[in-house]
């Protein structure tokens, strides 16, 4: 009866501190949406509040009347997190493949390698001037999809510990023996048994994409090659000067608009978070699982 009594304790005490928790994040969520929908004079004089004093939409009608540039940046970050995402995957999963196989002989040569990529690197500057002045992609879509997140150390030894510690080597020689080339083995094999570290290192490349602004800062002048974080990142940083303007010209006449500054920053966060809050809890189990199994020593 002790025992029931102290289990039943420390199952309290754990749902208060996570309660505590979940509270702690999402309260910024809560403030992030409030702030947005206050009136802009309000906010300044009277700051933040979880519960608005004073309504006003007026940040995401000076958002909604720039709707085609946004709807185009929107539509730019789709596209490179698709297809970033899906490059990163293909890339990681192909390098871990030999690094988990015990036959391979260079596997710790290659393993060791990627860690002191982990650690050391040539700067920003060497970055900079390799990828403009060797691969010539600054002004491109090539300039989003390949610096930085085309492909993470961290995720290749995380993908290669699953594959060493979640798939039997069993299935793999009876593959073999059935004449299955390695190919075939990482297709019809490794991948679907795989699932949960490839949507784990999926939504880690997904969100580096989405949220990346500074690849654009760094090799962008175009501003309709600005996803939809560079866009606002950069709306953002020039909304003072755009309150200073009579009309803005995208499209649209704004003219006459009361354009909000501290509520319009609000906005702009609501609009890049939006998506990732929609689309994480449908893999939340799986993401959960690749970490814990993938984080296991291999």
């Amino acid at each position: 009866m002790k025992k029931f009594d102290e289990e039943k304790r420390f199952k309290l005490i754990c749902a208060i501190i996570m309660t505590i928790l979940a509270i702690i994040a999402i309260a910024p969520f809560v403030l992030m949406i409030s702030a947005s929908i206050t009136e802009e004079n309000t906010l300044i004089a009277e700051g933040y509040r979880f519960f608005p004093k004073k309504i006003s939409f007026d940040a995401y009608k000076y958002l909604w009347a720039k709707r085609e540039t946004i709807g185009r940046a929107y539509a730019l970050s789709i596209f490179v997190t698709v297809v970033g995402t899906a490059a990163n995957v293909i890339i990681t999963s192909l390098f871990a493949y030999p690094l988990s196989r015990k036959d391979f002989k260079f596997r710790n040569g290659f393993a060791f390698f990627i860690f002191f990529t982990m650690l050391f690197n040539g700067g920003m500057t060497a970055s900079y001037i390799i990828w403009t002045q060797i691969f010539h992609i600054k002004n491109s879509i090539w300039a989003l999809l390949l610096p930085n997140y085309l492909m993470s150390g961290m995720n290749v030894l995380m993908v290669r510990n699953y594959y060493t510690s979640s798939i039997p080597q069993d299935i793999l020689e009876a593959a073999r023996i059935d004449g299955a080339t390695e190919m075939r083995i990482y297709r019809s094999v490794i991948l679907p048994l795989s699932k949960p570290v490839i949507i784990t290192i999926a939504v880690f490349a997904g969100m580096a994409y989405w949220n990346d602004w500074s690849n654009a800062m760094y090799y962008i002048t175009n501003q309709k090659l600005y996803g939809i974080n560079a866009y606002l990142n950069n709306l953002q940083n020039n909304i003072k000067l755009l309150t200073m303007q009579s009309s803005l010209t995208e499209g649209q006449n704004l003219q006459g608009l009361k354009l909000p500054t501290v509520g319009a920053r609000m906005a702009i966060a609501m609009i890049a978070v939006l998506p990732v809050m929609v689309v994480f809890p449908f893999i939340q189990s799986q993401l959960i699982k690749g970490v814990v199994i993938g984080g296991v020593k291999g």
